[in-house]
């Protein structure tokens, strides 16, 4: 009840009348991609008991009929299915045939329009450009177009991306992709709409270095393993170069690097960290990690020096990892140079026989790149390679990550479905075969997450952002883990593509969105407008067409009825209103600059022919939860108890008087002056003595 407002509803209704009608005509979309499944929903209601014929037109030619039988007093519901495979204005009409004994023809059909845009395209980024075959010809058959392309051939720029419906990453480590395009991806998703989907593998989420990046903040599910996973300790050195030419950003982001890879560890694990000149220099002893804030202030300490020569730097790290007792032990050299001394490939076996894992990073043009590749092939890790010193914090949480354990799992898994969602629309149960491996996350609060593992780790996890959709999927779709889904299930290419479509940018213009809606016995036209950096976009030009099309004739050309010149009536909104004349579909296409956007409304008075029914739970309801009374034909119409209310502003009376008091409040504080005001005005002098 709303301002003590009572309702009293009485219940009207015509002569009832034998009668079969379409009570309702839905799409479950307005707008769809070429070849996405479309359900129309008729809804059918009845004053008589019947059989008789449905059948469904689609731009004037009859595709479909069923037998429907009615029973007085009910609602029978059909559902169709269609796949409109052509850029086109759709127009849909259903119509109730064979009723005998139906004495309310003009009710037995209704409308509607689906605006269908071009087929959906996607830019699939792959780190294994051959695996991308598989997840590219499934698409195809489900009428998805999936672009193909290598890490380094990333777009930008959000503009560069806003051709694109979505963003597939499979696979593709952090430091690859780089963070200009992170950032775009993101300001993609935030600010134009698009639709982003992270696929698992050994190179992406946490182990593929995206702790602490852009692309983690649009993700739905957080980076770091669950705690009670971490089962093994691990002891991590950190060998980095301090020579001269590492002075400035190298040296920095290199200190960045050491301190984030601090915080990816636990408190089980070890960390120590040796820098080197032309000589060793213990930076952080090889210690319990116990506070990641101690570490990083000991490393923010670090300063460059003089040569270069890793050796013995090198030995000091082997030495610290061989006494301590965790189970893990892995060492990331880092240099930008040529180092001096001898011996380093039999120090790299003998640590490698030790159980001692080492990780190159060469970064700039004079690192000597062929003696590192030997010292990460015999130690047993990984080279890399960065013209980039931004990359570097990116390459050693990825690296430690990976040589830890600690975010990867690859044993076989049957998913499970644990909440509903449109994304798994069509699946009540979820049976595929198993998955054979995941990168290990934590869900986001306000996450949906509709497939867990086996552990209840998240698998498949969806949310919005901004004016965008992301998904992640912890898994892959390629032969590594998902090899069974690819061979033995039929649902492969459905799964998918559900989960590309629920993800996707809505077929709609990029900056641009118009609803049509029924406003008294008026059409009113909505245009949200917004500039290209997300923001509403104020004092534009806004104009709309509106075409009709007859309802006895869906198949015939549109025709142009009206010109409107939309009014700005709030932040980037503007609006206008047009009169139906005759029942049928009106197509309305608004347009700004070159921005261009259509929608459909269907005017269909003869839905509104009576039956001679009443929804009198519906008048019930409403009386009931106002205070008021249903007056049925028992009822008497008295309404004399009722009381009228009148509600009267109070507040400019107490403005006035809150004035008065501060003027008395004033006048007592300032007592002294008010009289000295009062002898002036009255002339009294005092005389001298």
């Amino acid at each position: 009840m709303v301002a003590d407002v009572h309702l009293h509803a009485v219940p009207v209704a015509g002569p009832r009348k034998p009668d079969v009608r379409v009570r309702q005509f839905l799409p479950s979309q307005s707008r769809l991609h070429e070849g996405a499944a479309l359900q129309l929903k008729v809804e059918v209601e009845s004053t008589m008991d019947g059989a008789g014929l449905l059948k469904l037109f689609e731009n004037g030619v009859e595709v479909e009929r069923r037998k429907v039988k009615v029973v007085s007093g009910s609602t029978v519901t059909e559902t169709f299915v269609r796949h409109p495979d052509t850029r086109n204005i759709y127009k849909y009409r259903a119509v109730l045939e064979g009723f005998a004994g139906d004495a309310i023809p003009a009710n037995n059909e209704a409308l509607t329009l689906v605006d269908v845009r071009g087929r959906l395209r996607l830019l699939y980024v792959e780190g294994d450009m051959n695996e991308g075959q598989y997840l590219v010809q499934a698409m195809a058959k489900e009428g998805i177009e999936l672009e193909l392309r290598a890490p380094n051939s990333i777009p930008n720029t959000p503009q560069e991306l806003s051709g694109f419906d979505g963003v597939i990453l499979s696979d593709v480590p952090a430091h690859q992709v780089g963070e200009t395009a992170m950032v775009a991806i993101r300001d993609y998703v935030d600010k134009l709409g698009g639709g982003f989907i992270m696929l698992g593998g050994p190179n992406s989420f946490g182990v593929g270095g995206y702790y602490r990046t852009p692309i983690e903040e649009v993700l739905p599910v957080r980076l770091k393993a669950p705690d009670e996973e971490e089962k093994q300790s691990s002891a991590l050195a950190l060998v980095i170069d301090r020579s001269g030419s590492m002075s400035g950003e190298k040296l920095e982001m290199a200190k960045s690097a050491a301190i984030a890879t601090a915080e990816v560890l636990t408190r089980n694990d070890s960390i120590g960290v040796y820098a080197f000149d032309s000589e060793a220099h213990v930076v952080v002893p090889m210690t319990r990690l116990t506070s990641s804030s101690a570490v990083a202030g000991q490393i923010a300490g670090l300063t460059s020096g003089g040569g270069t020569n890793l050796h013995p730097a090198f030995t000091e790290a082997r030495n610290a990892l061989q006494r301590t007792k965790a189970k893990i032990k892995h060492m990331i050299i880092l240099t930008d140079g040529q180092t001096s001394g001898q011996g380093y490939e039999a120090l790299a076996s003998q640590c490698r026989a030790e159980g001692v894992t080492i990780s190159t990073v060469a970064i700039g043009d004079g690192a000597h790149v062929g003696l590192l590749q030997a010292i990460a092939s015999l130690g047993g890790g990984k080279s890399y390679t960065t013209l980039d010193a931004a990359n570097i914090v990116r390459i050693f949480t990825q690296d430690t990550l990976v040589h830890t354990g600690r975010m990867i799992r690859e044993d076989a898994f049957e998913p499970k479905l644990v909440e509903r969602h449109p994304i798994l629309a069509g699946w009540d149960k979820f049976e595929s075969p198993p998955l054979l491996g995941y990168v290990k996350t934590l869900r986001k609060s306000t996450a949906q997450v509709p497939l867990v593992t086996d552990l209840g780790d998240p698998l498949l996890a969806h949310w919005r952002y901004g004016l965008g959709k992301v998904t992640a999927f912890t898994s892959d779709a390629k032969s590594r883990w998902a090899s069974l889904w690819i061979s033995r299930w039929n649902g492969f290419g459905q799964f998918w593509s559900q989960v590309l479509r629920e993800t996707a940018r809505p077929p709609q213009g990029q900056n641009m969105d118009l609803r049509c809606e029924t406003a008294g016995e008026e059409a009113r036209v909505s245009v949200d407008v917004l500039e290209d950096a997300g923001t509403r976009g104020n004092e534009a030009r806004v104009t709309a067409e509106v075409f009709y099309v007859s309802a006895e004739s869906l198949g015939a050309p549109l025709k142009p009825v009206q010109a409107l010149s939309l009014r700005q009536d709030g932040p980037g909104l503007y609006e206008g209103t047009f009169r139906p004349e005759q029942p049928g579909v009106y197509l309305v296409r608004a347009q700004s600059g070159a921005q261009m956007v259509t929608a459909g409304w269907v005017h269909n008075p003869s839905s509104e022919v009576s039956l001679g029914t009443v929804n009198e739970k519906l008048l019930r309801d409403v009386s009931r939860l106002t205070g008021g009374t249903y007056m049925d034909q028992s009822t008497a119409l008295d309404l004399g108890t009722t009381k009228a209310r009148r509600y009267v502003e109070l507040w400019p009376y107490l403005v006035m008087a809150l004035l008065v008091m501060f003027m008395l409040d004033v006048a007592v504080r300032r007592w002294e002056h008010v009289t000295g005001l009062w002898d002036i005005a009255t002339g009294w002098i005092p005389r001298k003595a």
